[in-house]
């Protein structure tokens, strides 16, 4: 089965791959710092797009000196991505129109990364050489408990308000503190351990431009959430308050706002009101935040059509490069709804989309390469951030002889070993992914089903019925059902082979698959025995070690996070990676104490399996238009859209 899939691999083969492993390890220091030699850009000396300085020759925006904070973020070869993954940046050129398109209303995921503006800045979405971004510098005091901000002087929204600690008193003091807005007060970000239970931190402002947040205990990975972690953007730490006040009934009288929160069915409800009226990094794709005040590359515009988006360039973006050239180098950005991904694909294949990453698919790599030449595209092959596929075995679904086998670790190790992994890899995934050496391990990799039976035995599963499927203990055949619900193309035809490589050591799988939005409800519910997802997020930064613990079993989430609640309490085994989750937020992330413990939680993978990867180091096809610049070669393909501010138009 699949074999007619390996054609393409040849088709496949005449790509050039630079790099398809697995990012080293960084040797960062103990709190990282930007470069201290990175180039710097004499005030005075810079360039503004023309359709700028049209503006400003007309007297309608100030001068572009004006419109930049007195020390711009400076773009330059390893600033946003590494020079191993981008070795031939250069500065850009100004013009041109990014075309895109999108699948669902007002949710395109690749233009909201590219406006995922973080308050720091690292390489990629590692964790290598962490800078100021939207503030200018950041200083880590105290065993990792204080953390010193200051704001880019000169820094200004889209609409050219400055920006300063006002913004940052305003989301604390008026967002977070108050009951109506945020019932569960301060967000887990600004508590020790990035923990519901965690102790909170505290906000003193020391001038119009810097601030410090204590925290009662270390909480190194702070930093991390100022950067990468759960991609959500400065919206997180700033807010623009000179907009928002006038939402907010603490600074603007209710019947002010009245008119239109009747117009809104809003009635009395203000702080309704005002949540639809603040917009975060994730709503940048939703035409209610045209023209919101942002820090972003680009801001959204009206386009005059529900099924068109369209953002333009932010006239005091924040960015330079090495030549003085403001950023973003493209104009605007416009994107296309179609129906959905596969009429997404076919745009592509005519040629009708210069940038397309989240709707792509290893599969579809034979159809790319036949058109590319014509329609004007090539295929970048960069990794992709996710581990793509895994066999979830639900420990805490509600059946009892369930639970006594699939609890025993040989079990697991059994069906791990029972998966043709080099098949999945050579028919499912061309050739383009790694055996899981690093969460599951070179032992339990391998394809051995002798060995994976005699574990099996070893529990005492011996018995079987006359169709060969092993009997529980009560005497009952493990028949296993794995709900999926075809999250991506390759969890399909994975779901289908998990089936066939478990029967011959006696074990039934039904598959079926099954609604997204089923599949959600009935996993949180507890109610799906077996499931293969996505797995092991490598842009978030607890996800290998407490993220396993909900795929290993729902319930034993639940309790933690519920404080015990509800679900179930975990045994002692699942509850070490709650303590080595624990010391690795104590950290400063990308330290060596920080890779330290994620060696440690890797190794707490390896030896319990709390669930099954089929493969590791997957490789994510990436259409761009061969017109496009400053596109990475390697490294985490997500990488190029949060670094959209330094692509452009050769021509």
């Amino acid at each position: 089965m699949f074999k007619r899939y390996l054609w393409a691999t040849i088709v496949v083969l005449a790509l050039v791959i630079v790099s398809c492993g697995p990012a080293p390890d960084p040797a960062a220091p103990d709190v990282p710092v930007a470069d201290p030699d990175a180039p710097a850009v004499v005030e005075g000396q810079y360039k503004e797009a023309p359709m700028l300085a049209e503006l400003v020759e007309a007297g309608t925006l100030p001068p572009i000196e004006e419109r930049l904070p007195s020390v711009p973020f400076v773009v330059s070869k390893g600033a946003l991505i590494s020079e191993q993954d981008l070795p031939d940046w250069s500065p850009g050129q100004y013009g041109g129109t990014l075309r895109v398109g999108h699948s669902v209303a007002n949710w395109n995921p690749d233009i909201f990364v590219m406006m995922n503006e973080p308050t720091l800045q690292g390489q990629g979405i590692g964790m290598e050489g962490i800078q100021g971004n939207v503030v200018e510098s950041f200083e880590v005091a105290n065993n990792n408990q204080e953390f010193t901000f200051t704001i880019r002087r000169g820094l200004r929204w889209s609409d050219g308000e400055p920006v300063t600690t006002e913004d940052v008193r305003f989301t604390f003091e008026d967002m977070y503190a108050n009951e109506l807005l945020y019932p569960s007060g301060l967000p887990n970000e600004f508590r020790v351990g990035f923990s519901v239970t965690g102790e909170r931190g505290t906000l003193q402002i020391i001038d119009d431009y810097t601030f410090k947040i204590s925290f009662p205990a270390p909480y190194g990975g702070f930093i991390r959430n100022m950067w990468i972690e759960g991609w959500k953007g400065y919206t997180l730490l700033i807010n623009p308050s000179h907009w928002l006040k006038q939402f907010h009934a603490d600074y603007t009288p209710l019947e002010n706002m009245q008119a239109e929160m009747v117009e809104m069915n809003l009635t009395d409800e203000w702080w309704q009101y005002f949540a639809n009226k603040r917009c975060q990094n994730w709503d940048m794709t939703n035409p209610r935040c045209v023209d919101f005040p942002g820090l972003y590359p680009w801001i959204p515009k009206a386009s005059g059509s529900p099924s068109l988006l369209t953002w333009e360039r932010n006239p005091y973006y924040f960015k330079v490069d090495t030549d003085g050239q403001q950023l973003p180098y493209i104009d605007r950005i416009i994107s296309q709804q179609v129906d959905n991904v596969e009429m997404l694909n076919l745009k592509a294949l005519t040629g009708e989309i210069d940038f397309m990453r989240e709707s792509t698919a290893l599969v579809k790599i034979p159809l790319y390469m036949e058109s590319a030449e014509q329609a004007g595209f090539r295929v970048v092959l960069t990794d992709m951030h996710v581990d793509s596929s895994g066999l979830r075995l639900n420990q805490t679904f509600d059946d009892a002889d369930w639970q006594e086998v699939v609890r025993d670790v040989r079990f697991r190790r059994a069906v791990s070993m029972a998966i043709n992994r080099q098949e999945l890899i050579d028919t499912v995934y061309f050739g383009y992914a790694s055996f899981p050496l690093e969460l599951v391990g070179e032992e339990y990799s391998r394809y051995d089903v002798a060995a994976a039976n005699q574990l099996l035995d070893d529990m005492g599963l011996t018995e079987k019925n006359a169709d060969g499927i092993r009997l529980y203990p009560s005497g009952r055949p493990i028949n296993i059902l794995l709900q999926h619900a075809g999250h991506a193309p390759d969890l399909i035809p994975v779901a289908d082979l998990v089936a066939q490589y478990l029967r011959p050591i006696g074990l039934n799988v039904t598959v079926r698959q099954i609604d997204s939005s089923l599949w959600g409800t009935m996993w949180g519910a507890n109610e799906i025995q077996s499931t293969v997802m996505w797995s092991n997020d490598r842009g978030w930064d607890n996800d290998a070690v407490t993220g396993s613990v909900n795929r290993a079993g729902v319930a034993w989430s639940q309790y933690v996070s519920t404080e015990g609640r509800e679900g179930e309490e975990p045994p002692d085994w699942v509850m070490q990676a709650y303590d080595i989750d624990s010391r690795r937020w104590q950290v400063v992330s990308g330290s060596d104490a920080y890779m330290d413990i994620v060696a440690e939680g890797r190794k707490w993978c390896r030896d319990n399996l709390p669930y099954i990867n089929f493969v590791e180091n997957v490789t994510y096809p990436m259409i761009v238009s061969v017109r496009l610049g400053n596109v990475p070669q390697s490294g985490f393909a997500i990488a190029a859209n949060f670094s959209g501010e330094q692509l452009f138009f050769k021509e």
